[in-house]
């Protein structure tokens, strides 16, 4: 492949990996075509919006800050605060645990967030003045015909058009049950398979000011959560109808045997976690506000709990012109430097492959 032929290229979903590549790919003239599941960009960086009487309100319910540990992470947030899309989150971070109360994180640098919402960054990363297609509310199936891979509709069959090169950034896409991935990349699906990922719990909140001493709060050891934070106090989220959004994140122990479809999860999530909550506000010394509107959400395998080794911090198998890129293949599993960084070396390994 090169630059005599005009490259195509379909990337499965439309996370921060997908994005970060998709945008570099189109930067240098090759046609990309994203496919993304779900109503928008993100994935694990996706922002929750919901409307109660003619209030609207929202969350980050997935990543909620990332401080970089590389240059090379650096130099990509610089470019994201430049443009826009990022900017740092000021706030009073703190810490509890059974023996010592709240205390300030002693750990805290630079928190950066998206703005308005942590989506922000993947949205503008793919429609803000890119050239790439995107294409919401579609999962691709991929199949190997000949030198191409042809891609159709997962639910009504449709055709998608056919590419030169697929990339997938789902690892979800590798699980048996799925039939996302053509049966020749059978070596990417085994070792994707592999990595177990963390379930996560998600209560979203809209209230009444809680008057808590604190922004975020990183939960050491606490039965019910891990983690909540006052969603509306970081940057572009500001509300002037006295109103808070308030994120809390359930301890990976707790005991709650969530199943079902998706809308009898969230019910079943919002019936046992939000008392949960309003206790331990109050045990917080929180002053417990009227609660206006309450969401749940389940994250079922979004935060993998290992890498698969990778010098490279990517999958590429040549022969078959597939590639798949996420933080499970770095450092950084679980984070999003790890989806930043992995995007956007598997971008510059393609370039200097395939198109020279």
């Amino acid at each position: 492949m090169n630059s005599s032929k005009a490259l195509k290229v379909a990337i499965q979903g439309g996370g921060l990996a997908a994005s970060v590549c998709a945008q570099t790919l189109s930067e240098a003239g090759i046609d990309v075509a994203v496919f993304e599941s779900g109503r928008g960009p993100g994935g694990r960086m996706s922002t929750r919006r919901a409307k109660a009487r003619s209030n609207t309100f929202q969350w980050d319910h997935g990543a909620q800050y990332f401080s970089p540990k590389s240059e090379e992470f650096s130099d990509l947030i610089q470019r994201w605060q430049d443009s826009g899309l990022v900017d740092v989150w000021d706030g009073q971070h703190c810490v509890w645990s059974t023996d010592n109360g709240i205390v300030p994180d002693q750990k805290v640098a630079d928190r950066f967030v998206g703005v308005p919402g942590m989506n922000a960054i993947c949205k503008g990363l793919l429609e803000g003045g890119s050239k790439v297609k995107t294409v919401y509310k579609t999962r691709a199936v991929a199949s190997r015909v000949g030198s191409m891979w042809r891609l159709s509709h997962a639910k009504s069959g449709a055709d998608l058009g056919s590419y030169d090169f697929l990339v997938t950034s789902d690892k979800t896409a590798a699980l048996p049950r799925r039939p996302d991935l053509d049966a020749c990349l059978l070596d990417f699906k085994e070792q994707a398979s592999s990595i177990k990922s963390a379930k996560s719990l998600v209560l979203m909140l809209a209230t009444d000011p809680l008057n808590l001493p604190f922004d975020s709060l990183l939960l050491e050891g606490h039965a019910d959560f891990s983690w909540i934070a006052k969603d509306s106090s970081k940057p572009g989220r500001s509300r002037d109808d006295n109103t808070e959004c308030w994120v809390a994140q359930a301890s990976p122990d707790i005991n709650i045997d969530v199943k079902g479809f998706p809308n009898a999860v969230r019910k079943q999530l919002i019936t046992e976690l939000t008392p949960r909550f309003e206790a331990l506000v109050s045990d917080l010394g929180g002053t417990g506000g009227r609660v206006h509107l309450v969401q749940g959400h389940r994250w079922g395998a979004a935060f993998p709990l290992s890498s698969i080794p990778s010098v490279e911090d990517f999958y590429i198998d040549e022969v078959n012109s597939f590639a798949a890129t996420g933080d499970y293949f770095t450092a950084y599993p679980g984070r999003v430097e790890g989806a930043a960084l992995s995007g956007s070396r598997l971008a510059a390994a393609l370039l200097s492959k395939f198109y020279t």
